[in-house]
């Protein structure tokens, strides 16, 4: 019998730790770039999806070239990067005067110049109209933007020797970041 207890306790423990994994890469995507909205993840599809939202309705003519784009400098970056091509997806849906954009990808294959290339496009092909954080890192405690900077590095790097098993979403509340169990 104290075999499984400390058996539950060590499989609690590491319960925990994944979960805490999930909560720091989430949080820590969400305070390194201010453009995007919020970051769901789907354990069962490895699947993280970053929302960005736009003003404005964004019309399927303008949506499909800015995907193509999306998609041709993910995959030449991961070509120059591993050699390995990436799948991606992106949809849209209207929200009255706002389009929300969600993107696709393997959290197994994401890194961290990825998000910076994402964000990077989005900020220059919808400038004032992408709506974004006014906490930017540059605005925050320089440790604890180092500090989320570095959570975030090394999540990644290590993102194919742990799973997430939680569903989860990370959202921007006023001037905090909430991450939570769906």
């Amino acid at each position: 019998m104290l075999g499984f207890k400390d058996w539950l306790t060590k499989a609690a423990g590491r319960k925990a730790a994944t979960d805490k994994t999930g909560i720091q890469l989430i949080a820590a995507i969400l305070a390194c770039y201010p453009e995007i909205e919020s970051v769901s993840y789907v354990p069962e599809a490895t699947e993280m999806t970053l929302d960005f939202v736009l003003e404005g309705k964004v019309d399927k003519e303008e949506l499909e070239p800015f995907a193509k784009l999306l998609d041709d400098s993910l995959q030449a970056y991961h070509e120059l990067d591993s050699g390995v091509p990436v799948w991606m997806a992106v949809e849209a849906e209207s929200h009255g005067r706002a389009t929300m954009v969600h993107i696709h990808r393997q959290l197994i294959t994401m890194t961290r110049g990825e998000l910076t290339l994402i964000t990077a496009l989005f900020r220059e092909t919808f400038s004032e109209r992408l709506k974004c954080d006014k906490h930017t890192p540059d605005q925050l405690e320089p440790e604890f933007a180092d500090a989320q900077s570095a959570v975030l590095d090394t999540l990644l790097d290590q993102n194919q020797e742990y799973r997430i098993k939680e569903k989860m979403i990370g959202i921007r509340d006023k001037d905090r970041v909430v991450v939570y169990n769906r």
